[in-house]
């Protein structure tokens, strides 16, 4: 037996060699399969709403910009007035949508103020949602 086939087996120095533990990558828990599941969901109900508002309006920048959006929807177009997060019940609701170029989406995200009518017309929806 040569130097490698002794190392290879453990008997280079008279000890066997240990055995390595394998890492085995953690199993996804019942709660979590549940969330992915859900979200998964969630997220096709939005493919849909999505396109139905893309279908229903002109392919534009409703920020005052008119800068156009090509011809397929991208989820960055579809910005919630009322944020989804805190007000869920108004994640489907057209009149909480606004559709923007990316670069808008972004900057009402960073500094709201610099979009007039983007402020105007979160206004407009907390107003019209809220009501009660």
């Amino acid at each position: 037996m040569n130097y490698f086939e002794k190392l290879q087996h453990g008997k280079l120095h008279g000890f066997p060699a240990k055995e390595k533990k394998r890492y085995t990558i953690p199993k996804v828990s019942a709660k979590r399969k549940l969330k992915i599941e859900d979200e998964k969901i969630l997220f096709e109900q939005d493919k849909i709403f999505y396109k139905e508002i893309w279908d229903a309006s002109p392919h534009m920048c409703q920020c005052g910009c008119k800068r156009k959006l090509g011809k397929e929807p991208l989820t960055t177009f579809f910005h919630h007035l009322l944020p989804k997060a805190i007000y869920p019940e108004f994640r489907h609701t057209k009149e909480n949508i606004m559709i923007l170029h990316p670069e808008d989406h972004n900057q009402v995200h960073s500094n709201i103020d610099k979009l007039p009518e983007v402020k105007r017309r979160t206004e407009e929806a907390e107003k019209l949602l809220l009501k009660k």
